[in-house]
């Protein structure tokens, strides 16, 4: 697969775009709304393919916007996307929690779990705090 030159890896208006950020060394995902199941693939995929491209380490999701996923899809994003992450090398996972209270519960119940395949994640209420993280 070949890079898009503009660094953009998906990009569904209303949903989610998902980008190399050069500067940060790291892939910016930033939700605009909620995702279908094909919608929600679509974007695990492009995070992978970023982080292989790059051979990249973090991932800082900006999920202020995000609404509520479907449950089965947030289950499959665990057992499958996790693995298929941490072997393109995944290491730092930094989460801007979302306004939706039960989505914020969703992510937490399932991103927790991730700490005992030994992914480093941690929770923000700003993407500047997140960057600071990423910092350390």
């Amino acid at each position: 697969m070949i890079s898009p030159a503009d660094g953009v890896y998906y990009s569904a208006p209303g949903v989610a775009s998902v980008r190399w950020e050069e500067d940060g060394q790291l892939v910016l995902v930033e939700w605009e709304g909620w995702a279908n199941s094909g919608e929600f693939a679509a974007l695990l995929d492009a995070e992978v393919q970023a982080l292989v491209e790059h051979k990249g380490s973090r991932i800082l999701a900006d999920c202020r916007l995000q609404k509520v996923l479907n449950p089965k899809d947030q289950d499959r994003a665990s057992r499958e996307w996790l693995p298929r992450a941490l072997r393109a090398g995944l290491k730092r996972f930094a989460i801007v929690l979302p306004a939706s209270v039960v989505a914020e519960m969703n992510i937490r119940d399932h991103l927790d779990k991730a700490s005992d395949a030994g992914l480093r994640v941690a929770y923000f209420a700003t993407p500047e705090q997140a960057r600071e993280w990423f910092a350390t």
